[in-house]
């Protein structure tokens, strides 16, 4: 297992990252008023600042440790803590309203530099020690308290401030080894080897933990007291679907980051490049393969020539040339060398990255060295040209005489790069997946909150609209007893009252007014109480079979002189004599006097009604058209809502309230059928309802 977790610190540290990234996200977008609250936003600062300084790590596990990303990596590190520090300083705040003062941050720089004497190691376990272990242990102790002092929703805040106390441990305790005392027993190798697990893995576990305690903590309503184990038992399976999402996507992750190093592994040994990680380990085979080629070459007769002669002609130079390059070629060498007993460079053969110069002096570079001690040279390195891993292999050569007089160099780069690029691109897309999936999630979440307000603003509407309907009802009853008591006094003042008098036509006149008012007020107090009976579903329906045709003539009858005062023809068409359907006649009759009635109001004088009954099997279809003022496309759209009055009707009559066309169009669907509207301005309109046909 230990060898196994040598190979995957690359990926545990993005891991790392990853749930400290996942952290911020979800306290960004933590609800108002749980924002209000607590300063839940400055934690998101914390896991943010964080994710960066692992994943720095990540980029020196993958390209080696370079100066500028270890003091990168620090700064975040250190800007990270001081971020969970002012979490619980700011939450202490707002707790106990005791203010601490920002003056002891100043103390911090002081405790950092302890470190300074010991290297870019040394700050990064004074930040731990004094930064990490504080800022962790004062956040879990904050978050406790706040779980007690919030009541509700107080179990994943509990969960939360026990997975901080682990985590504070963790991050602030076992740092890098180094001349600090408590470091040299307690530090990332010895935990490594008791436990035969990196603590970067044990950190990124208690790093999703946590991320994945603030998001239910994020999603109980507040109105939510669970107590365990019914919290666990009634809410938490709810909400583990993202973190069981996560957790698989991580793993698929992790198994594909390590298909594509096997992949790249393969490659890169069918191409004859070293697939190991290391600049060191697993170099064995090709370090003897090219150890056996520097010592073959170092006993080339014009090889030695080139070095034992002091001038050597220039066929030997020219054909050492040829040698080295020929070899240099073959092995994709950087460089192939021929250096004399003084360092300095006699014949090379080098690639468009050359590393070792003709006519340079290498006497002092520790391959060279070597090689006049009569050993194997093996140098490992950055080279200083292109910045890339490279290593060294040198042997001598000797004279005639078998003494030494030069070495024999090679120069070759440690081709890791295509393999850290196959783990990096995995890692990238493991990153982009997992943020799609967030994001996913996050919507969702919004969304339900949002169905969750309509419904609930549903529910009051519909509270509201009821209350608003049986207000109207119980107003209309109450108006209807006064309304009748005046028609009564009027009509026996018409009649000269309690003496029998007689009146004159002034009074006459007057009682009339009265009894039109009152008939009209009685008639919208009628329509009110109707549109009532219909929203609730309250109408009573005495349905059976009628001659509809005989009835639509019977309404016509009684509305003609109306129409007849304003000069309208009405037209009757039916294709039987009799239409039977199956309806409550009371309604149906209402039905026709409503529509009829409303197309007298609206044909101006010399105008026509037309009236048409069709049988279509299943239901019995009618039609009311006119001649006369129409009704716009935007009127259309509302003219079957509550107190709607078309604006081309306005300016012609003011007698109703809107409500005829309301009530018709609920008459016709308690009775089972449809209506539906045609009018163009200026041009008529034309009504359409449907019953159902009588089976007979």
């Amino acid at each position: 297992m230990k060898d196994f977790f040598k190979g995957q610190f690359d990926y545990i540290y993005f891991f790392y990252g990853f749930s400290f990234f996942l952290l911020a996200i979800i306290c960004f977008t933590l609800d108002k008023n749980k924002l209000r609250r607590f300063p839940w936003v400055l934690l998101g600062f914390f896991g943010l600042t964080h994710s960066i300084a692992e994943w720095l790590d990540m980029l020196m596990i993958i390209y080696g440790k370079k100066n500028a990303l270890s003091i990168l990596g620090i700064i975040a590190l250190c800007a990270s803590y001081l971020c969970l520090l002012e979490f619980a300083r700011v939450g202490y705040f707002r707790l106990r309203k005791k203010r601490i003062s920002p003056w002891i941050y100043l103390i911090f720089p002081v405790l950092l530099s302890l470190g300074h004497k010991y290297g870019l190691n040394g700050w990064i376990v004074t930040s731990r020690y004094f930064l990490g272990f504080t800022s962790g242990y004062l956040a879990s102790r904050i978050i406790y308290e706040f779980a007690i002092a919030e009541k509700e929703s107080r179990y994943p805040l509990k969960y939360l401030s026990i997975i901080f106390s682990l985590y504070a441990v963790a991050t602030g305790l076992i740092v890098p080894k180094t001349g600090f005392l408590l470091s040299k027993f307690l530090n990332f190798d010895s935990f490594y080897e008791t436990f035969g697990t990196p603590i970067q893995l044990i950190r990124a576990i208690l790093a999703l933990a946590v991320a994945l305690a603030i998001w239910f903590y994020s999603s109980v309503p507040s109105e939510i007291k669970y107590k365990p184990p019914r919290f666990l038992k009634h809410y938490v399976p709810t909400k583990w679907t993202i973190g069981l999402t996560l957790i698989i996507l991580i793993i698929g992750g992790w198994m594909f980051t390590n298909y594509l190093d096997y992949y790249a592994r393969r490659q890169m040994i069918v191409k004859n490049i070293n697939p190991q990680r290391s600049p060191v380990d697993g170099l064995t085979r090709e370090l003897t393969k090219l150890q056996k080629v520097v010592i073959s070459v170092s006993r080339v007769q014009s090889i030695r020539n080139a070095v034992s002669l002091e001038k050597p002609e220039s066929k030997v130079l020219e054909e050492t040339n040829k040698i080295l390059s020929r070899y240099q070629t073959k092995f994709n060498a950087l460089d192939f060398a021929l250096l004399d007993k003084d360092g300095v460079t006699v014949a090379s053969a080098g690639s468009n990255k050359t590393e070792i110069e003709k006519g340079k002096n290498y006497a002092s570079k520790p391959y060279f060295k070597k090689a006049i001690a009569g050993e194997t040279g093996y140098d490992f390195r950055h080279g200083a040209t292109y910045n890339e891993r490279i290593y060294y292999i040198s042997y001598p050569v000797k004279d005639i005489e078998d003494k030494i007089s030069g070495a024999i160099v090679i120069t070759k780069n440690i081709q890791t790069e295509p393999l850290f690029s196959y783990r990096l691109f995995s890692i990238l897309i493991t990153f982009f997946v997992c943020l799609i999936v967030i994001i996913f999630f996050m919507v969702l979440k919004r969304r339900e909150a949002f169905i969750g307000f309509i419904e609930k603003t549903n529910a009051r509407l519909e509270e509201v609209d009821k209350l608003k309907t049986d207000f109207i009802s119980i107003v209309s009853h109450e108006l209807r007893t006064p309304l009748t008591s005046i028609k009564n006094a009027a009509s026996i003042m018409m009649k000269g009252g309690a003496s029998r008098r007689a009146i004159d036509e002034q009074e006459k006149e007057m009682i009339r007014i009265i009894l039109n008012n009152v008939d009209r007020q009685t008639k919208m107090v009628n329509d009110l109480l109707d549109v009532s009976k219909i929203e609730a579903g309250a109408i009573s329906v005495a349905a059976k079979i009628i001659d509809i045709a005989s009835l639509a003539k019977n309404v016509l009858n009684s509305l003609r002189p109306i129409a007849d005062s304003k000069k309208i023809s009405i037209i009757f068409l039916s294709a039987t004599d009799k239409e039977m359907a199956y309806s409550d006649p009371d309604h149906t009759a209402r039905i026709f006097n409503n529509l009829i009635d409303n197309a007298i109001k609206f044909t101006p004088n010399g105008g026509k009604i037309t009236v048409k009954i069709e049988n279509a099997r299943a239901y019995i279809k009618i039609l009311v058209s006119d001649t006369g003022i129409g009704i716009s496309k935007e009127d259309k759209e509302k003219i079957f809502t509550k107190f709607c009055i078309a604006t081309s009707a306005e300016n012609q009559i003011r007698k109703g309230c809107g409500l005829g066309l309301v009530i018709t169009k609920g008459l016709v669907e308690t009775l089972g059928g449809k209506i539906w509207l045609e009018s163009e301005p200026g041009k008529g309109s034309a009504f359409y309802f449907t019953l159902p046909a009588a089976k007979i």
